[in-house]
């Protein structure tokens, strides 16, 4: 299975952010891409996330759905911001659409990005719903799993993947560069090693300052090699997964059947 990760720069401008996200889905399924992920908040990243949040048949994500199945491609629609029912509130969510243009399976963010320090106050569950659900669904006979930015420090909810049969894990985010270059490195290769899976972590770059995005998208394998990664530009991270060499691996080293606390 061919997987690609584009990492954006992501702006405030929707229309801009759509057309690069739909020129380099067009370039991956041309190179034979199976599946496809974008990072966090790719369509719109700026402030007023409320305001601008899309319903689940907005024409971007519509587009989306014919894009996928003109190009004959899986997408993991990295997160987009969804209008809730309840007033002032919405969901980050990541949409999954198969080939046929269908969306199979929607993950609502679970652990809210809420922090208090000195030089960053911000939390996102004043206007975010935290999900219920755990991201688990199937693409081509595969069975994978997601989670979104923040929930990469939550080795439970990965294992909780694993433990349902997950093959390959998506996690698209918008990690500050700050913070990642302390966590983005070895937590990315913990959660691969510790559950014997692909792990494929999608970033946003771009920006300055404290603002300043980690970049570094990359996919790591069950042993926890870097398989194909990227810098701070905007680009396609692109690897072959071999599904059977990872269970060779997990039979040689059976970690997850040694499993004791639950």
């Amino acid at each position: 299975m061919k997987i690609s990760l584009i990492q954006l720069d992501s702006s405030d401008n929707k229309e801009s952010n759509f057309k690069k996200a739909q020129a380099y889905i067009i370039k991956s399924a041309a190179n034979g891409s199976d599946v496809v992920c974008l990072s966090e908040s790719f369509l719109y990243r700026g402030g007023a996330g409320v305001q601008e949040a899309e319903a689940i048949t907005s024409d971007y994500i519509v587009a989306f759905q014919e894009l996928a199945k003109t190009k004959n491609i899986n997408l993991v629609l990295g997160s987009i911001s969804l209008k809730s029912e309840i007033p002032n509130k919405i969901t980050n969510t990541c949409l999954i659409i198969d080939r046929k243009g269908n969306i199979i399976h929607h993950y609502n963010k679970i652990y809210m990005y809420d922090v208090e320090r000195e030089d960053l106050v911000f939390h996102e569950s004043d206007n975010t719903i935290p999900g219920i659900d755990i991201g688990f669904f199937e693409l081509d006979g595969v069975k994978m799993g997601v989670g979104i930015c923040v929930d990469l420090r939550y080795p439970e909810y990965f294992r909780e993947l694993a433990k349902r049969g997950a093959e390959v894990i998506f996690l698209p985010s918008n990690f500050r560069k700050l913070t990642g270059e302390i966590a983005w490195d070895i937590l990315t290769k913990a959660r691969a090693i510790e559950n014997q899976v692909y792990f494929c972590a999608c970033g946003q770059t771009g920006q300055t300052g404290p603002k300043e995005r980690c970049g570094n998208s990359r996919i790591i394998s069950f042993d926890g090699r870097i398989l194909s990664d990227i810098g701070g530009e905007e680009g396609v991270v692109v690897a072959d997964l071999d599904i059977e060499s990872m269970y060779k691996f997990r039979k040689e080293f059976p970690v997850l059947n040694q499993i004791k606390v639950s």
